[in-house]
């Protein structure tokens, strides 16, 4: 990826593309925004994702899981305690109960204060994405992943949908590629870097083509030592710098402290996505980076 990758990619389109977006063409590093911008709303709500967009953020990671009647919800914890009002498991719960929950501010938790919004399904974000934001959805469960791609299809926002699969790396077959939607809808294999085998390992998955790999690594130097590969795949990298990713010391904390030895080493080494819970502090940084380099 050319050096000037360090630049905020452009505000999105109307129309998001994430085709588009995740080429190697586009030199920007791309925002997500961590379970939608929720520092000042609730996480995975419809506010953090207004609020996401509102900051100019290219895509938002939200989290899906059905409950115990087959409606598809955003919400992260296999419970509801932490991030709403309600008590008990999603999925052995019917969606009548788990509507009635509300939101908590914030990150949740015992303390955090209730917001207006009820847990949202997985329609209504996506409808309140569409032609606005990019969505990455993260299937909680696997066994909710063929009623997630079915609702992305019916809905027809397939274009501005990232779904991503932890996969075997050392799989001899992909099973997912002889799955309906496969090339349908873009799918981001997730997988670790291992010590000098990332650009044979990219070379494994060049059956699934991927616009885009979330990848944890042990060294980053393993990373930027395939860049020759991931031009010739067009394969973006995507890193998380969420404090609990463990990528070494690559986190958000971090890099509040010091933005350049964080988020400035990933792009050099190639980066092209961080996802991040600190988007004011990432977004800033980042238009910094564009104006040194105009």
């Amino acid at each position: 990826m050319p050096n000037s990758q360090s630049r905020l990619a452009a505000t999105p389109s109307h129309r998001p593309d994430v085709l588009l977006m995740a080429s190697r063409d586009n030199p920007g590093i791309l925002t997500i925004a961590h379970r939608g911008f929720w520092k000042t709303t609730a996480e995975n709500s419809i506010a953090s994702i207004e609020a996401a967009i509102a900051l100019g953020v290219e895509m938002v990671e939200i989290d899906t899981q059905a409950t115990a009647d087959g409606h598809l919800v955003v919400i992260h914890d296999k419970t509801l305690e932490r991030t709403t009002t309600g008590s008990g498991i999603v999925a052995e719960l019917p969606f009548e109960i788990v509507r009635k929950a509300r939101l908590k501010v914030g990150a949740g938790g015992k303390n955090a204060a209730p917001a207006a919004e009820p847990v949202p399904t997985l329609e209504e974000i996506l409808e309140a994405a569409r032609g606005r934001i990019a969505v990455n959805i993260d299937t909680k469960f696997e066994r909710d992943l063929p009623r997630v791609m079915e609702t992305v299809l019916r809905l027809g926002v397939a274009a501005q949908v990232l779904v991503k699969t932890d996969i075997d790396i050392d799989a001899t077959t992909f099973p997912l590629l002889g799955e309906d939607w496969f090339g349908q809808i873009p799918h981001m294999p997730m997988f670790r870097v291992r010590k000098g085998r990332f650009a044979e390992d990219l070379r494994r998955i060049a059956p699934l083509r991927a616009p885009m790999i979330e990848v944890r690594f042990d060294d980053l130097d393993d990373v930027a030592a395939a860049r020759d590969e991931l031009d010739r795949q067009n394969i973006r990298v995507w890193i998380n710098t969420l404090d609990v990713s463990h990528c070494l010391d690559y986190n958000d904390s971090r890099a509040l402290r010091d933005p350049q030895s964080v988020w400035g080493r990933l792009a050099q080494a190639g980066v092209g996505a961080i996802q991040t819970d600190e988007v004011e502090a990432f977004r800033a940084w980042a238009t910094r980076q564009e104006g040194a380099s105009a």
